[in-house]
Formats: C-alpha cells, sequence, structure tokens
C-alpha cells in the first residue's frame, strides 16, 4: 500500500521528466522550432488585442457555473431538492451549449488576429463566430467522443488524440475549414511537435495547481470556510481569468505551429472574418 501511494505521488514527476526527454529527442530531430517560452508570452500577449471583451466573454462562460456550488450546498443531503434544481436548469443547460461554440470561437477570433498583428474587428468576428457556431459544437462533440474512447483504452490513446486535435478549434476559427478538415489540418501542423505541446501542457497544469492553490487559500484567509458565497466569488474570477488564459494560450500553440511550418500570413483570416 505505501509503495502504491509513493508511485501515486510521485506519477507526475515520472510524467513530466518522461516529457521533457521526449520534447528534447523531438527538438533534435524535428527541423520546425516550437518554442514554449515564445507560446506562453504569445498567450499573454493576445490578452492585449482586446482585454475586457475577452474577460467578458470569458466571464459569461465561466463565473455563472461557480454560483451553482453554494446553491446546491443549501440543499445538500435534499437529493430530491438538488435533483428538481438541476431539471429547471435544464434549458439554460441546452442554451449553454450553444452558447459556449459562439463564445469560444469569438474570443479565439480576437486572439488569432492579435497575433497576427491585425486591428480587431468586432462585427467581423461576431459574423465568423454566428455563422460557424454549430458546425464548432459538432466538432467539439466528436472531439469529447473521441477522447472519452481513448482515455478508456489505457488513458494513452487519449493523450494521443488530444495533442493531435489540439489546435482544432483555431483551426476552423482562423481557416474557416470543414470540421473534418479541421482535425486532418490540427494533426498536419502538430506533427513532429506533439511532445514539445505535452511538455508545454504539463508546465500550465503545474502553474494551474499552484494558482488555484493560491486563490482557495486566499478564499479561506478572507473568511470563505464560513461564506460559500465568497469562495464562488473568487473561484469566479479565477476562473474567468483561466477561460481567457486556455483560449489565448491555444491560439498561441496554432499561431507558433503554423509560423514555424508555413509562416503566418493573414489573407485568410481576412476571408474568414469577412
Amino acid at each position: 500500500m505505501l509503495a502504491f501511494g509513493v508511485l501515486i505521488l510521485s506519477l507526475p514527476l515520472i510524467l513530466l521528466a518522461i516529457a521533457l526527454g521526449g520534447a528534447w529527442m523531438e527538438g533534435r530531430r524535428s527541423p520546425y522550432s516550437f518554442g514554449i517560452g515564445r507560446v506562453i508570452s504569445n498567450a499573454f500577449g493576445a490578452i492585449g488585442g482586446a482585454p475586457l471583451a475577452l474577460l467578458a466573454a470569458s466571464a459569461v462562460l465561466n463565473a455563472p457555473m461557480q454560483f451553482l456550488l453554494p446553491t446546491m450546498a443549501q440543499h445538500m443531503g435534499d437529493a430530491a431538492a438538488i435533483e428538481g434544481l438541476f431539471y429547471s436548469m435544464a434549458p439554460l443547460w441546452l442554451i449553454w451549449l450553444f452558447v459556449y461554440p459562439f463564445i469560444k470561437l469569438f474570443m479565439m477570433g480576437i486572439a488569432l488576429d492579435t497575433l497576427a498583428g491585425r486591428p480587431i474587428e468586432f462585427g467581423a468576428m461576431l459574423r465568423m463566430a454566428l455563422r460557424r457556431t454549430l458546425p464548432a459544437l459538432a466538432l467539439l462533440i466528436l472531439f469529447g467522443i473521441a477522447l472519452a474512447v481513448g482515455f478508456v483504452l489505457l488513458v494513452v490513446p487519449g493523450i494521443i488524440l488530444g495533442l493531435t486535435w489540439f489546435i482544432v478549434l483555431p483551426v476552423m476559427a482562423g481557416e474557416g475549414r470543414g470540421i473534418f478538415d479541421c482535425f486532418g489540418r490540427s494533426a498536419d501542423l502538430l506533427r513532429g511537435m506533439r511532445w514539445r505541446l505535452l511538455l508545454l501542457i504539463l508546465i500550465a497544469v503545474v502553474l494551474w495547481m499552484m494558482a488555484s492553490g493560491l486563490m482557495q487559500g486566499i478564499a479561506l484567509a478572507a473568511g470563505g470556510a464560513q461564506n460559500l458565497w465568497l469562495v464562488a466569488g473568487v473561484q469566479a474570477v479565477f476562473a474567468t481569468l483561466i477561460g481567457v488564459l486556455t483560449t489565448t494560450g491555444t491560439a498561441a500553440v496554432y499561431h507558433e505551429v503554423r509560423t514555424a511550418k508555413e509562416g503566418m500570413g493573414s489573407h485568410d483570416l481576412e476571408a474568414v472574418f469577412a
């Protein structure tokens, strides 16, 4: 039992060591550069194009979910009340299902325009996001099903699929391709860069865990243990910020791999956002 516990605790370090070795070997073999520091820098830089719009959009997606926790906690132990709460919110879940891809495409468009050095045109991006909401929803559903099946099959296939199709959404937002073309395009762009992408994701997860722990500590220090709404407020702010960074980070990965392999033109973005 002790050995198993030690193995579980050391698993993140083992994964990080494997990713470091794989990324180092891939970097030596691959003719394409993938600057992890550059991607991180671009993820933050992409926010500069329209920070208020990105934060507002992310808040719409992520903040409301955090305020469900205090409501559910008030009915803890009452299964009927919690079940009734979920049923009463069914229409909101259905609306959110369509709002999610729309807002993600809108945010992705802002990030891609900023990274390409283009002025932000909100009207064009709203039209692009609206036009591609249903294809993006189908794309995300297929992606989720594939990942679920992959993780059921001993986890590793799910990780490989996640790395291969990591940039399907920015491909759709930035190039206006069809659903299945997005999967193929993502696989082509990330070929020869997946180990370095895995290392980047692991670094991001470690930073997220540290930041999450800090936020929880701040909430508890401010009396959050007795005030669940305060905890929800802190988590809403944190979820909003993470929502922005995950979107701009994905856009930065797309920008990095496409620049490395093809150079980064803006003609296709102009066509998509027109």
